[in-house]
């Protein structure tokens, strides 16, 4: 009796763009299914090359039966990127007769209204606004100009 074995196999992997190297871990989990993992390390490092090198990006590996391989990168969660470009602001802020520095998390109008329209193409400018507003007040960020 033959056991039958998956053609295809999907892996997901996070990598740090620009970054995929033929050691382990990601050697291992290409190496254990037979795909040349040098081969995909320098496709994904020529595919991420316009990507800032610390973004890390969530990758579908998806490995045929004859060991050939197709990767896909995930969209990017909008928590993630609101993290990424959010900056520190230092306000004044008075308390009785005194004035004490303190620093809050902020975000600029114009990576919101940018993040919209990547996030939502299909949907109308107010909408998108109204959710990432409501996002960044989750997120206890302030939108400044």
């Amino acid at each position: 009796m033959k056991v039958k074995r998956d053609l295809n196999i999907t892996k997901i992997v996070y990598i740090q763009s620009q970054g995929a190297e033929a050691a382990p871990p990601l050697g291992t989990i290409l190496g254990n299914v037979g795909v040349n993992s040098e081969k995909f390390c320098n496709e994904y490092n020529k595919f991420t090359s316009n990507l800032p090198s610390y973004l890390v990006v969530k990758v579908r590996i998806n490995i045929n039966e004859n060991k050939t391989f197709t990767f896909l990168l995930e969209s990017l969660s909008i928590t993630y990127i609101l993290k990424l470009l959010k900056f520190k602001n230092i306000i004044k802020v008075r308390v009785f007769d005194r004035i004490h520095d303190k620093e809050i998390n902020c975000i600029k109008l114009t990576d919101i209204l940018i993040l919209c329209l990547y996030k939502f193409p299909f949907k109308s400018l107010e909408q998108s606004f109204k959710i990432l507003c409501g996002i960044t007040k989750s997120m206890n960020l302030k939108i400044i100009k």
